[in-house]
């Protein structure tokens, strides 16, 4: 993964970039749009798995149907208790090989064109759209033959069924996931007058494809936390709305390392996202 090998050269300090500055006029102590706003890479520990969450529901800027543009913006090494060298050689961390992150199917791609619609009745996001695409866009053609998930039925697991042979990384991946966050900031408590929207789902990535022993399935499991911040439009006339997306990577437990860094993330990646309304 090109992304993997430029881990070792040396990253421009990006920790300041990483999370938005929008937020830090928000009033709440606690909740989403706080943790967010420290700035703090090791804030973004991963859920404690509890009661199953409910879906999410997205505020009214958001309804419609939207072509997303994601860029890659940078990518930060936050764990105090291991070296990046140890992390860089770990090739299980979630973002390291594609596929690895479904949503963000090559972590390291520039820039990624996918689609995205949030039904104005439900207020629920089309899952099955937006990961079929963006899973075809980080890859660069066409791979997932079926995305299945009801939100009615199970809002917590989603299962992607790849074409046959089209990509070795995965022939099928199952997600749940195993909480949600989300937070409204109002154009009065946000730093740029725009509404702010904040949503994080913690996921647990079960990810099956071929192994190098003929015959033989390989199943890798993964976790990690999105979190996601949109803004909305800075006026009435305007179809664009921008926002960012940190993805924390954590160790799995069954990882010889994880009880050097059981809870926070050992790699946040992030990319700015622009939707332009269809």
């Amino acid at each position: 993964n090109a992304l993997r090998t430029s881990y070792t050269a040396a990253a421009t300090p990006i920790l300041h970039q990483l999370l938005s500055p929008d937020i830090a006029n928000a009033a709440s102590n606690l909740g989403l749009a706080n943790k967010l706003s420290k700035r703090d890479p090791s804030m973004l520990k991963n859920s404690v798995f509890n009661i199953p969450p409910g879906p999410q529901f997205y505020p009214e800027f958001m309804h419609g149907d939207w072509d997303v543009t994601m860029k890659f913006r940078g990518f930060v090494f936050p764990s105090t208790s291991i070296s990046k060298e140890k992390l860089v050689a770990n090739v299980g961390i979630p973002g390291f090989q594609k596929l690895s992150i479904a949503t963000v199917g090559d972590v390291g791609r520039e820039v990624t064109n996918y689609q995205m619609s949030i039904d104005k009745s439900s207020k629920m996001e089309d899952r099955k759209l937006s990961l079929s695409t963006s899973i075809n866009g980080h890859l660069g053609y066409d791979a997932v033959r079926e995305v299945i998930y009801d939100p009615k039925d199970n809002p917590n697991r989603i299962s992607i069924d790849f074409i046959p042979n089209r990509t070795r990384n995965a022939n099928r991946i199952e997600l749940f996931c195993n909480g949600r966050e989300s937070e409204l900031v109002s154009a009065e408590e946000s730093a740029s007058g725009q509404t702010v929207f904040l949503c994080a789902e913690y996921i647990r990535q079960v990810t099956f494809g071929l192994s190098q022993e003929f015959g033989v399935a390989r199943q890798v499991s993964g976790n990690y936390g999105h979190f996601w911040t949109w803004k909305s439009p800075k006026d009435s006339s305007s179809s664009t709305i921008t926002g960012n997306l940190l993805t924390a990577a954590y160790l799995d437990a069954q990882d010889p390392m994880f009880f050097e860094e059981p809870s926070k993330p050992v790699v946040v990646y992030s990319h700015d996202l622009v939707a332009t309304r269809r």
